[in-house]
């Protein structure tokens, strides 16, 4: 683990400080190309928010596979994508797989605990990127799994190997935990006016919490940013 990652780890200690954790290797972004049941012909669903061509939508390249005007790839150099382990030398907190119980596209991402303390998860970028002309995040979540009644939204922000946080709950946004899709509106106002510094953003997406069962899972997709 390279000296800057293991930084990085510390400051994301410090959001959750009931807990050690460290990265795993960063995946980059999940492939599922070889998925090919993830769609099946009977399967009829609808878009919350279709994306409209000419319209200014950021990805930031997991949770998301629909139309944008902008996307910001996980390239495992300078932006990442990590699964967070209990410790440094431990598993992973979560196992990730696509599901076809989906809102957009053609699968959503499934994440089912495996018993850790913790479990976290979140894109980390080392240098950071002006998100100060997107005003709004959208996402989606569903669980009726006791573990995910409640958890963590983190921001991070700032320069250098020590950025600071900005948390959010996503209940305060619409979710509740009654194992029906819950499409969240999140204004990043809320998170400025708790101190994110939207010009220096080093992570827009961290999800995490403490405990949680194992076999306990949580879909999450439609991930992305507006301007409006």
């Amino acid at each position: 683990m390279r000296a800057r990652t293991r930084r990085l780890v510390t400051v994301l200690a410090a959001c959750f400080p009931l807990f050690a954790f460290g990265c795993g290797d960063d995946p980059g972004t999940p492939d599922y190309s070889g998925h090919d049941d993830l769609v099946r012909p009977d399967q009829k669903f609808e878009e919350p928010d279709p994306y409209e061509p000419g319209k200014e939508r950021l990805s930031v390249d997991v949770f998301y596979e629909g139309g944008r005007s902008e996307t910001i790839y996980i390239n495992g150099f300078r932006t990442h994508y990590f699964i967070f382990g209990f410790n440094e030398f431990g598993r992973d907190s979560f196992s990730q797989a696509p599901s076809g119980d989906r809102l957009e596209a053609e699968h959503s991402d499934q994440i089912t605990l495996v018993g850790t303390a913790f479990w976290g998860a979140g894109i980390v970028w080392d240098e950071p990127i002006d998100l100060s002309e997107w005003k709004k995040l959208f996402v989606s979540f569903k669980s009726s799994d006791p573990s995910f009644a409640t958890f963590d939204l983190t921001l991070l922000y700032g320069d250098g190997d020590m950025p600071r946080s900005v948390t959010l709950r996503p209940t305060d946004y619409g979710y509740t935990n009654d194992g029906q899709w819950h499409s969240l509106e999140i204004p990043l106002q809320d998170a400025i006016d708790r101190g994110l510094d939207p010009t220096k953003v080093r992570s827009p997406f961290i999800l995490g919490a403490g405990g949680g069962t194992f076999g306990d899972r949580l879909l999450v997709d439609n991930l992305y940013l507006t301007k409006f």
